[in-house]
């Protein structure tokens, strides 16, 4: 659903039958709660059921499902979780986002890990149609191609 304020475009996003959010702010939550370690629930949030994710270019999961099911053994091993999300881009007008993840967390063990990774998704009717999260060398790839410096052009690098 769109709509105009003072002349600029808005994306209004439904979340449920009563409750409308605009895209950045869907964004900046799904950010919020990354970044409190709420990993499972912007998932459930957030993501379309007929959603895919990719991992450094391959299919990780398809369906929220899924890719809630590839999820749950990471976040069951999760403690002290300190979620740290920069580079935050949001394009309202085509529903795009990227941003880093260098999330860090203690396995249950007690050894400390830390995800270094992008992620780039593409909105529609207010989910995450499509995910794509980069790694290690195709993440430096992507920086070093500019998807930090100049973001809008993405779907040049994806």
């Amino acid at each position: 659903m769109r709509r105009t304020l003072h002349g600029r475009r808005l994306c209004l996003l439904p979340l449920d039958d009563h409750t409308v959010m605009d895209f950045k702010a869907a964004v900046e939550l799904q950010v919020a709660m990354l970044r409190a370690g709420q990993v499972l629930e912007a998932l459930d949030m957030f993501f379309a059921d007929y959603g895919v994710m990719y991992t450094n270019g391959a299919v990780f999961g398809e369906g929220l499902d899924a890719c809630r099911d590839k999820q749950i053994p990471f976040v069951a091993s999760a403690q002290n979780v300190k979620g740290e999300i920069t580079d935050l881009f949001i394009d309202a007008e085509s529903e795009f986002c990227a941003f880093r993840n260098s999330t860090s967390y203690d396995d249950k063990s007690g050894s400390h890990h830390r995800i270094e990774g992008l992620h780039v998704q593409m909105w529609a009717n207010g989910k995450i149609a499509t995910e794509w999260f980069y790694s290690g060398e195709p993440m430096r790839g992507m920086i070093s191609r500019g998807l930090l410096k100049d973001p809008a052009h993405i779907l040049e690098l994806v």
